[in-house]
């Protein structure tokens, strides 16, 4: 192993100091020199030894792998590299995901089950919750996001449309009128999605491509779209549902669909969104191309062509 050896000292400097800038100085060395001997070590390796972001640096699995072996002698570390080698031929490892609670248990558990079976040497740790997580720092290998995205410095790859209905149940209409104007949704009680950074606010697009923007009045918040549809169907509020979440009740009436000649903006997609594309492990890229395909054909998640 003396052809990786400044790499691997290297490597091991920064996933103990979680920090390039504190590995170089226990080392004596230059920041820029540390980086240049782990990206040429991770070229070498084709694997991604460590997810960079503003606030920290993480060790991958393959890393902690890597780091764990070191001490065993270059007979261990050739096979682990070996392993690590066919990971890239054959999907293998442990692939952590997680996803939209209400989304996932809909649309996601078919997938993750076809997958798991068909890929045994991974194993699969998927939580559905709507919490919101840091991909990175909690050691997600992808994480499955509804809605416009936020510039974050990590890969987005769009899966399919995901369009947000403005809906009422019909006891609610019966008491407030039909809304007829985004204008008339200023005074009336609103149930908000907290995990939604513009839930507060109605923007909308109109039949002439107008823009604009309604500051909501809160009557509930909530962070899950279970809570959201209740509420909505009680007459609590209206809210902004997923068409996914409000199909069956609009197709049997317990809720209606107001404004609609008004469009929920920004536009929102699916996305899966996964920290680096260099040398993507083969158990995540097989992964998204099984949701690409199966939420683009399989599943009825975006609306209609007509109201």
């Amino acid at each position: 192993m003396t052809l990786y050896a400044n790499g691997f000292e290297m490597m091991r400097e920064v996933a103990h100091h979680a920090s390039f800038t504190k590995a170089a100085i226990a080392l004596g060395v230059s920041g820029a020199a540390v980086s240049r001997q782990v990206k040429t070590l991770e070229e070498r390796l084709g694997l991604v030894l460590f997810h960079r972001t503003t606030r920290t640096v993480v060790v991958t699995e393959a890393g902690k792998q890597l780091i764990d072996t070191l001490n065993r002698g270059d007979d261990e570390v050739s096979h682990l590299l070996e392993q690590l080698a066919e990971g890239q031929e054959r999907p293998s490892g442990r692939l952590k995901i997680n996803a939209p609670m209400a989304f996932g248990e809909r649309f996601l558990i078919g997938p993750i089950a076809d997958y798991a079976r068909l890929y045994p040497d991974v194993i699969v740790d998927a939580e559905f919750n709507d919490k919101r997580v840091h991909l990175i720092e909690e050691g997600y290998d992808l994480v499955i996001r509804i809605g416009a995205l936020e510039d974050s410095g990590l890969i987005a790859k769009r899966l399919c449309d995901f369009p947000l209905y403005l809906c009422a149940s019909p006891s609610f209409i019966e008491r407030y009128g039909m809304p007829n104007s985004p204008d008339d949704l200023r005074t009336l009680p609103a149930v908000i999605y907290t995990n939604l950074a513009s839930g507060s606010v109605f923007n909308y697009r109109s039949e002439d491509a107008k823009h604009g923007s309604i500051n909501l009045k809160a009557a509930i918040y909530a962070n899950s779209t279970g809570m959201l549809m209740e509420s909505a169907v009680q007459g609590i509020g209206f809210a902004q549902l997923p068409y996914f979440v409000c199909r069956q009740h609009l197709e049997d009436g317990r809720l209606i669909k107001l404004l609609p000649e008004y469009e929920s903006m920004p536009e929102r997609s699916i996305y899966a969104i996964y920290p680096d594309k260099r040398f993507l492990p083969l158990k995540v890229r097989k992964f998204i191309d099984m949701l690409s395909d199966r939420l683009g054909k399989d599943m009825d998640i975006s609306a209609p062509t007509t109201p």
